[in-house]
């Protein structure tokens, strides 16, 4: 039987080696041909170039067909063959865009500035002086584009870095105080290049002074009569300072008294900033805890969120009441930090445990209000096992999945093995990850048996955490074993989202295999995904010493469907959530196309109806559409990355976990987020309902995503 198992393994293993070769040979043979023939005439020029952009082929055709659509009488199709040839981040294709920066149509000068940046990668130079070129006598709106572009391209030299620097600081105020001369776009040009510059750039060199005066100056110059025409600036200075470890006491003391919420919510945001030997406070104790004081009583929930989080860190030892207090916000999500910041402890005086247990107790059978109970319960863990103990069984057992994973961590920090390997077993996937997240941190051996059946389950963070967890196994020919058999069932489905699990599988193979086992490995090395035969390649060498090289030749991307890409640009997507409440989004065609198709489409499907928001950071994001509610779950194949909108507060993009990986999981910015442009797609706004998404809370269901007309007067 043994030997008719091990013969039955290798035909399979043999039937498996061919299917993935075919794929890759007919992928080899038919991708550049079946590209060529997609964007020949007749089919309209706007149609050939999105395929082109979203196939992400560079052939001689392509660079040809791009520059027709560059020289197009067309505005529209100039844009988008500009910002198409931007996309492939190539310098091969900056001759062609450069000429477009001083294009009469504005569209396409911005889209121009973006691709100049993009691909500026080995030419640095010449993009520098070419932007700096067309800086001198443009206009301020202009030189605001090209002043954002020149600060987000990644340097080589200090020498660099001072001649932009130079450049950008000359668009900001010599002084504080407002002026009648100062216009709102070129300030807030510079700022935003100054705020990419320091954080791409930071570590070549230290701002300047005269480029940290001119940026605090922003900061100082009020609006005049309730204006808000520089508060972007603003909250774009703050954040240069702040990546340049030079905002002090001084300005965030005058940031947290702002008329905007943004500005007084960054100053919270750096008094909270942890203190490490790699990076010293910049801000006096007794300032601190003044802008701290004054964030927790901001009428702004984002505010108040981020000062009680700098509280819990700095001075909570010290003075637990403010975050005590904040126990009752009206904010759900402000309350919530205060019962988790309460696991932290607080002076002898301060009736913590009576706090937990209340909320614990008041944990209904059912329902969406279990969030207070959940999250006391973990802290009671921290702060009083034995009071935390009994009231444990009715988390455990309780209908609500989340309830029971909020119950996994608490047991984890109880050392409730027994409720542990209980919920290692639960009926829902997510409650099984938490649980043997905690096993494994406790280094127990139950969590092998947990892995071992978590491997084959189709929860793929679940999958990935069995993975990782095997690593512990002494017994390696049977943790090979099960991360094989667990490797050929994922790549058999044939999803591009099992990357995570797969890698983290070949990562545990290294560890744990042998060169019995690199026959196995082998057959990944022409795997569709680069990724996943790279991981091959280290691992076969792991098992063997010896090199093998990756072969993959990746699958060509579905093209976007271009009946639904028109029908949406008539079309909102609006999404109608259980608890009540519409948020309504207008969608950006022009800007992701192929982005806008896919949601599109998978909305008119019900895709995403009855999905939750399973991830809610209120001074972040909150992110949902995920069948299994988690981060490794989607939809797929992987999307393109269609950059280039900035992540200001109240846009939506898509969630990746590296570069084109989109799964149409989608994230609404609760906040502006300067950090994810130029790296995650933007491909909507919120029009209407933003109260409802800083109302959301973890779990919440979105009963329907659907597409709407749009008034006639917006299409």
């Amino acid at each position: 039987m043994l030997e008719l198992s091990r013969a039955y393994r290798r035909l399979c293993l043999s039937s498996f080696v061919f299917v993935i070769a075919l794929a890759s040979s007919a992928a080899a043979q038919t991708a550049g041909e079946q590209l060529t023939a997609a964007i020949a005439p007749p089919a309209p020029l706007p149609q050939r170039i999105l395929l082109a952009e979203d196939a992400r082929m560079l052939t001689p055709v392509v660079q040809a067909l791009f520059a027709e659509g560059m020289k197009s009488p067309d505005a529209a199709i100039r844009a988008q063959a500009v910002r198409a040839a931007g996309r492939f981040e190539t310098p091969s294709l900056l001759n062609d865009v450069t000429p477009l920066l001083t294009d009469p149509d504005p569209n396409v000068r911005q889209w121009a500035a973006i691709a100049t940046a993009n691909s500026a990668r080995l030419f640095i130079a010449p993009a520098i002086d070419e932007l700096m070129r067309v800086m001198g006598p443009a206009t301020p709106a202009n030189w605001a584009l090209y002043a954002a572009a020149l600060g987000r391209i990644t340097l080589a030299t200090p020498e660099q870095f001072r001649q932009i620097e130079q450049v950008l600081a000359a668009g900001l105020p010599a002084r504080p105080g407002p002026a009648p001369d100062r216009d709102p776009a070129r300030i807030e040009g510079a700022a935003r290049g100054l705020e990419a510059l320091t954080r791409i750039n930071g570590k070549i060199a230290p701002l300047g002074d005269e480029a940290r005066t001119r940026v605090r100056h922003v900061v100082e110059t009020p609006e005049v009569g309730g204006a808000t025409a520089f508060s972007r600036s603003r909250r774009l200075a703050v954040q240069a300072l702040r990546n340049a470890r030079v905002l002090d006491g001084v300005i965030a003391r005058v940031a947290v008294k702002d008329t905007d919420d943004e500005v007084r919510r960054l100053a919270a945001v750096a008094a909270a900033a942890a203190v490490t030997a790699d990076a010293p406070s910049t801000m006096a104790v007794e300032d601190r805890e003044m802008v701290l004081t004054s964030g927790l009583a901001d009428r702004e929930p984002r505010v108040r969120f981020e000062a009680l989080r700098g509280w819990g860190r700095h001075l909570q030892a010290r003075n637990c009441r403010p975050v005590v207090t904040a126990v009752g916000d009206a904010s759900p999500h402000v309350a919530l930090l205060a019962l988790d910041l309460l696991g932290d402890g607080c002076e002898a005086a301060t009736p913590v445990v009576a706090l937990l247990r209340k909320d614990v107790e008041a944990l209904a059978a059912s329902g969406p209000t279990w969030h207070r109970s959940a999250h006391a319960l973990v802290a009671l863990a921290k702060v009083s096992p034995n009071d935390a103990q009994p009231l444990l069984p009715r988390a455990v057992a309780h209908a609500t999945w989340q309830v029971r994973m909020y119950a996994a961590r608490a047991a984890g920090r109880l050392g409730a093995i027994d409720t542990l390997t209980h919920l290692g077993a639960d009926a829902d996937d997510n409650v099984r990850e938490a649980a043997l997240a905690e096993l494994v941190r406790l280094k127990r051996p139950e969590a092998l048996a947990v892995a071992y059946d978590g491997l084959t389950r189709p929860n793929y963070h679940l999958v990935m955490t069995s993975a990782r967890a095997l690593a512990a196994e002494t017994d390696k020919p049977k943790a090979a074993k099960a991360l094989v058999t667990a490797m050929l069932r994922l790549t058999l489905f044939g999803h591009d989202t099992s990357r995570d699990p797969r890698a983290a599988i070949m990562e545990t193979l290294a560890a744990v295999g042998s060169r019995s086992d690199s026959e196995a490995v082998a057959a990944f090395l022409s795997d569709p995904d680069l990724r996943i035969a790279e991981a091959a390649s280290k691992t076969f060498a792991a098992m063997t010493g010896e090199a093998r090289a990756a072969t993959s030749r990746s699958r060509t991307p579905a093209a976007p469907d271009l009946a639904v890409l028109e029908k949406a640009r008539r079309q909102r997507l609006r999404i109608t959530m259980a608890r009540g409440g519409v948020m309504e989004l207008r969608l950006l065609p022009d800007a992701a196309p192929a982005t806008v198709a896919r949601v599109a489409s998978l909305a008119a499907k019900g895709y995403y109806d009855g999905l939750t928001f399973h991830r809610v950071e209120p001074t972040f994001v909150l992110q949902g559409g995920s069948p299994g509610a988690n981060e490794y779950m989607g939809d797929g194949p992987f999307m393109r990355d269609e950059p280039g909108v900035a992540h200001t507060r109240g846009t939506v993009g898509i969630s990746t976990r590296g570069r084109d990986t989109g799964d149409a999981q989608l994230f609404v910015n609760l906040v502006d987020s300067p950090r994810l442009d130029h790296a995650y797609t933007v491909f909507a706004v919120v029009e209407r309902g933003m109260d409802v998404a800083d109302a959301v809370v973890e779990g919440d269901v979105m009963a329907k995503v659907e597409l709407v007309d749009a008034p006639s007067s917006q299409r």
